[in-house]
């Protein structure tokens, strides 16, 4: 990419090359785009002066001509373009884009205006556009001759990569609807999730899930071609409706993702809310379709959900706990639950694991499934997880102070908390206040945060060089638990209690247990089971070689201040 924008700049765009490239070829598109670059040299298009930004666009520099040339030769290219048809294919006519962008509309790298400029012109289907800023003689001179005058405004209303609305754009629009009556009575909200696309990540390659994505962007957008459709992150989608036949455009959605790669049948969930008098803001509004699209991912039986009254009392729910979560650590509602660890040889208590409790004085003990996510979609969880680790060393610091015993604490961390604060430094301090060392502090961190969270790697090694023991939580939950074991370094494995639930019916589950028990204790790592619930599951893992159990077998979780 250029660093310094030139103060011209015009880019030519095959917008059917899809279709070039199956009726002839690389070799037909790679003609094609000789023939644009011919088309540009006879406008006085200096031949040096142009680049291949992809296999279907081209990029002009044309900072050597005058303005007027300048001008005449974007209106020239959008003229001649409308004609041209593929080399050896007269039948085949080319859907060209002619875009231009002045020295005063450019504020980004040239690369990054180019692609949004296409498209921005794809998505309108717009044959030609000039980005221009307050550029009066551009707005008046050009607008009359078929070639589209935009602003960065404009620009940023669509999404680079999809063609499809930003978020910020869709709560305007939706918004816009929601103070119209009229308009609101009929309209529907639709919160579109491709189901464990991470997996299909994984499975595949992140190229692999960049065309799923497009794929199901563009089926979206072709089945509600008469709505408001935006991308409102990496893999979520949302569109405004008024169709009366939600549900079978829903279906077509559905159906087609999971013909894409027979091998994966990839699931698209859709939640849908319809506007109602109760909808206060945009945001609640798209939050009542994205909590029923929740209530069905991970099922097979369901591409659709509608939000109903348990979805409002959940919702109802989740506003309660961002709101009241300051309050809630405060006023000492969130308690600290301890759950033993044991060591396996010996039989004795080796540890505890902290678990947070929410014991509200209004609705009781609330579920963990319930607060936790919800804190962490507030980006309010760091809140919590001090008051676990400031709960635990206070609890260890008296028990030093009065001479009883006491054993290790594991804590678990959310992957938002590094971003949140400097966690280390806050529990270090911490440690510090109650005179903890820090070897009696285990921090716990799941497997999926680490394949979300590139900065992990640093934050971990800080905390092993400040005397903290890092543990993986969930190992064997993902597909990349291997390559985590690879790249990072840990103290402590704990394996995902699914290993254990169908281990007596399904004998290839012992024997993966046994091999990760084995290869854990080759790479020098100790082994922490979870769910351990029955005798003969104990037995077998003390025959396998495991370091440390967990689970009802030994104790279910209770107040740490009862003591284990």
């Amino acid at each position: 990419m250029a660093v310094v924008p030139p103060r011209q700049v015009a880019v030519l765009s095959v917008a059917n090359y899809d279709e070039v490239f199956q009726v002839g070829g690389r070799a037909a598109g790679e003609a094609v785009l000789e023939s644009l670059r011919n088309m540009a040299v006879t406008l006085g298009v200096d031949p040096g002066y142009m680049r291949a930004m992809d296999e279907r666009t081209l990029l002009l520099r044309l900072d050597e001509l005058p303005r007027e040339e300048f001008l005449a030769a974007i209106q020239g290219m959008a003229v001649r373009t409308r004609s041209l048809t593929a080399p050896t294919f007269p039948d085949l006519m080319l859907k060209i884009r002619v875009g231009a962008m002045s020295e005063r509309a450019l504020r980004s790298l040239v690369n990054d205006a180019a692609h949004d400029l296409v498209a921005y012109m794809n998505h309108l289907d717009l044959p030609a556009a000039f980005l221009a800023a307050d550029e009066l003689d551009i707005w008046q001179r050009m607008g009359s001759t078929g070639v589209d005058i935009i602003s960065h405004e404009q620009l940023k209303y669509y999404d680079s990569f999809t063609g499809m609305l930003t978020i910020e754009r869709f709560f305007d629009l939706l918004q816009y609807a929601m103070d119209d009556p009229h308009l609101s009575e009929n309209m529907t909200i639709l919160y579109f999730d491709i189901d464990d696309f991470k997996s299909y990540n994984r499975a595949f390659s992140h190229e692999d899930g960049d065309d799923l994505l497009l794929f199901v962007a563009n089926q979206i957008k072709e089945v509600f071609s008469a709505d408001v459709t935006a991308h409102i992150s990496i893999d979520r989608f949302a569109v405004l409706t008024s169709s009366p036949d939600i549900v079978s455009k829903c279906a077509k959605i559905h159906a087609a993702t999971r013909a894409f790669r027979l091998s994966f049948a990839p699931e698209v969930k859709c939640g849908i809310y319809r506007l109602s008098s109760e909808s206060v803001t945009p945001y609640v509004a798209l939050d009542c379709a994205k909590l029923a699209c929740e209530s069905i991912k991970g099922r097979y039986d369901k591409a659709y959900c509608c939000f109903g009254e348990d979805h409002r009392d959940h919702l109802f729910v989740r506003r309660y706990v961002a709101h009241h979560a300051e309050r809630a650590v405060t006023d000492g509602w969130i308690r600290t639950f301890a759950q033993p660890v044991i060591d396996t040889r010996t039989s004795e208590l080796c540890g505890f694991e902290a678990l947070a409790r929410w014991d509200d004085p209004e609705r009781g003990l609330l579920s963990p499934a319930m607060f936790i996510p919800t804190l962490e979609d507030a980006r309010l969880i760091h809140g919590l997880d001090i008051c676990v680790v400031d709960t635990v060393c206070r609890h260890l610091s008296e028990c030093r102070a009065q001479g009883l015993s006491y054993v290790p604490a594991s804590i678990n961390l959310s992957r938002l908390d590094f971003d949140l604060c400097d966690i280390l430094g806050v529990i270090s301090k911490l440690c510090d206040r109650w005179g903890i060392p820090h070897e009696l502090l285990a921090i716990e961190i799941t497997e999926s945060a680490m394949q979300e969270e590139s900065n992990l790697r640093v934050e971990i090694e800080r905390f092993r060089a400040a005397g903290f023991e890092v543990w993986m939580d969930d190992f064997g939950c993902g597909y990349s638990s291997l390559n985590l074991l690879k790249d990072y370094e840990f103290d402590v494995l704990k394996v995902d209690m699914e290993f254990l639930r169908d281990m007596e019916t399904n004998v290839r589950s012992g024997k993966i247990l046994v091999s990760v028990l084995e290869m854990a204790r080759s790479l020098g790592i100790r082994t922490l089971v979870e769910g351990v619930e029955t005798k003969a599951q104990h037995d077998f893992l003390l025959e396998a070689g495991c370091d440390m159990m967990q689970g009802y077998l030994f104790g279910k979780p209770r107040p740490l201040e009862l003591g284990l």
